[in-house]
């Protein structure tokens, strides 16, 4: 049976019927340069954004006022908080059943933007790219990987991250712990080091990830030489092939040795941060993302907080995944007129002056190449050497294959981790077991 998109299914629960007939009336294929939208006048345009509040929606409400204030087109962008990245997914697939969609939208690449691209329902960019002479390879390859596809540019590398280790070097130094963990090994025994536990209460945990299986843990299984999706992005071979299991055996033998702090399940990432500021939790990971507002609050705790890269399984065998989000035009419910202005706004964003100041202002990676070049990020690196780690990282990152089924995968994983880790009322080979069972009904196929 030929499979139905996460997509469909969403929008069919709806009861968006109608989408199958109308959905791809204003999809956009590439067309000659006479052709391609261009702005013809004041225009108004709408993005929907996953930027909340503290610095990362400070940086994206200055992006919007300033290009506002700058363009002679008579552009007008609106900008509007949403949630998080599911929730902005949600909305906007109702705004699209019901004809209201925004013009343009931050998408997480892996699990967002595929499920929009495989229904034609994202502009394609690169006529417009190719008009305006945009080099594309000026963009790091592992941004790439969910903007070109099937030969059509639907999305561009905006907020886009890495995890790193987030360490308290003050408790560290009291421990005797002279350098940060490179391994896993090492993480263990620096964690045990680092945990306190006063008349049975445990004081201190010495680390702490969240329940997010396309980030840590499909990190880790990438370190053991497989990965959470195959090339093809139709299976899942980590669950079959024992790097799975052994990963997440470790983390719950990790939270049952009392060392690793098992996340909560209301606002995991907010808890685990205030827990660290709070002097309980010695180290987490964590995006790099939030690395402004980490900075800024221990500062303001007194806390010396330090970045490496992500402790490893093997040492010789480094890396980081990429995560973080896109942004992308729409090409349903919205005009010609719109979309030149979209791209006039995508142009502004993307320029290396604009990945500068929200790699500055809120930690995320900067996309270009050329931006390193700027003086201001420079100095920024000079003045906060934590912010250039995961830049440094770039070399040995890697994402996710293609898949229109992540989405729905990556919840369900999270859900049988969640009775692992945060109820430990199952096994890890019960984890599996169920993991599997679902797998092969959303892949439609065994391994």
């Amino acid at each position: 049976m030929k499979r139905i998109t996460h997509l469909l299914v969403t929008l069919l629960l709806l009861g968006a019927v109608v989408f199958a007939t109308g959905a791809k009336e204003n999809q956009t294929a590439s067309q000659p340069e006479a052709n391609l939208p261009t702005v013809t006048g004041p225009v108004t345009i709408t993005l929907w954004h996953t930027r909340g509040a503290g610095a990362n929606g400070d940086q994206m409400a200055a992006s919007v006022k300033e290009f506002n204030e700058t363009n002679t087109l008579g552009i007008t962008v609106q900008s509007v908080y949403q949630g998080d990245y599911a929730v902005t997914l949600a909305k906007t697939l109702q705004a699209i059943a019901a004809g209201t969609n925004p013009t343009m939208v931050i998408l997480e690449r892996a699990s967002g933007v595929p499920v929009l691209a495989d229904e034609g329902l994202l502009f394609d960019m690169l006529p417009l790219a190719k008009r305006d002479g945009m080099d594309l390879d000026n963009f790091f390859p592992a941004f790439m990987n969910f903007c070109l596809h099937d030969g059509k540019l639907i999305s561009l590398p905006f907020v886009r991250s890495t995890p790193v280790l987030y360490y308290n070097k003050g408790m560290f130094d009291a421990a005797g712990i002279t350098q940060p963990p490179k391994t896993i090994a090492q993480l263990e025994a620096d964690g045990k080091k680092l945990t306190k536990v006063v008349d049975g209460k445990t004081e201190v945990y010495g680390f702490e990830m969240l329940n997010n299986p396309a980030w840590d843990i499909q990190n880790m299984t990438y370190q053991l030489g497989s990965n959470m999706l195959s090339d093809d992005g139709l299976s899942a071979p980590n669950i079959y092939d024992g790097t799975l299991l052994k990963v997440i055996t470790a983390w719950r033998q990790w939270v049952d040795d009392g060392w690793c702090l098992a996340p909560v399940v209301t606002s995991p990432s907010s808890a685990m941060k205030e827990a660290f500021m709070q002097g309980k939790l010695a180290s987490f990971s964590e995006s790099t993302g939030s690395m402004i507002n980490i900075l800024s609050n221990a500062q303001k705790a007194g806390i010396d907080v330090q970045v490496v890269p992500l402790p490893t399984w093997d040492e010789k065998i480094p890396s980081s995944p990429v995560g973080g989000a896109n942004l992308a035009i729409l090409a349903i419910n919205t005009t010609d007129n719109q979309k030149a202005a979209a791209w006039e706004f995508m142009k502004f964003l993307m320029s290396d002056e604009q990945v500068a100041e929200n790699s500055i202002n809120s930690g995320y990676l900067p996309v270009t190449k050329t931006a390193k070049n700027l003086t201001i990020l420079q100095d920024h690196w000079a003045k906060y050497p934590q912010a250039k780690v995961a830049y440094d990282q770039l070399p040995y990152s890697q994402d996710l294959p293609w898949s229109p089924y992540l989405s729905e995968y990556k919840a369900h994983m999270a859900a049988v981790f969640s009775k692992l880790i945060q109820d430990r009322s199952i096994t890890a080979e019960e984890a599996i077991a169920e993991i599997q069972a679902q797998a092969e009904q959303i892949f439609h196929q065994k391994e």
